[in-house]
């Protein structure tokens, strides 16, 4: 098993990441189809190849900005979303100050490579209006524990990222005073999403944590 630093990583798989069977992405579209978020303005932080911004720009959205770490990331972004109300930044996402006045943050399957999540939780406090929101899909603390962690097969071995365990409690004293924690949901491994998550079936894979800016 080698590590990779995310940056590197998440360039050389930013080919292939929308075509493989990702379990934790297939559990965040099912989640996502029961979210219902609302506002004019919308920031992603660690948008990956923005797989999530034809979702929020559907739900009415005027403007999508995503922030991500990684060129490749961003160059699949760049291609996946041609929309005029989306744009791309690169920019570590705990560092993105000049984002401010949204509606609303989402934080998708990004947390886990933070070892700290209290900066990025911070950076979307600044960015995020009095009375908006914040969104956080992450793998389950369970299956952190069980060794569940992000990884991609790359010429002829597997690559892992960085990985940190993060629950609820960690996640609400991160948030500080700035966000006041709405709800936290366990979503249990669903084979229909993925051919992959039939061996956690009836186990905890995903976590799905709301809150609301002070």
């Amino acid at each position: 098993m080698r590590t990779t630093d995310v940056v590197q990583g998440y360039d050389l798989w930013a080919s292939t990441y929308d075509r493989i069977d990702n379990p934790l992405v297939a559990m965040t579209a099912v989640a996502m189809r029961r979210w219902h978020p609302e506002g004019r303005r919308v920031l992603e932080l660690g948008c990956g190849t923005g797989r999530n911004a034809p979702f929020l720009l559907a739900r009415g959205f005027e403007e999508y900005v995503g922030v991500d770490v990684s060129p490749g990331m961003l160059a699949a972004a760049a291609r996946n979303v041609p929309d005029p109300r989306a744009r791309f930044v690169h920019r570590d996402a705990a560092e993105a100050l000049e984002l401010h006045g949204f509606d609303g943050a989402l934080l998708s399957l990004v947390l886990e490579h933070a070892e700290d999540v209290a900066p990025l939780l911070a950076a979307a406090a600044r960015a995020v209006r009095p009375g908006g929101w914040l969104h956080v899909f992450e793998i389950h603390p369970r299956w952190r524990a069980d060794g569940g962690r992000a990884h991609f097969h790359h010429e002829g071995e597997d690559l892992y990222l960085p990985s940190y365990l993060h629950d609820v409690a960690e996640l609400h004293a991160a948030m500080g005073a700035a966000w006041t924690l709405v709800s936290a949901t366990d979503w249990y491994a669903d084979p229909s999403a993925s051919a992959k998550l039939a061996r956690r079936r009836g186990q905890p894979v995903l976590l799905e944590v709301a809150a609301v800016r002070t």
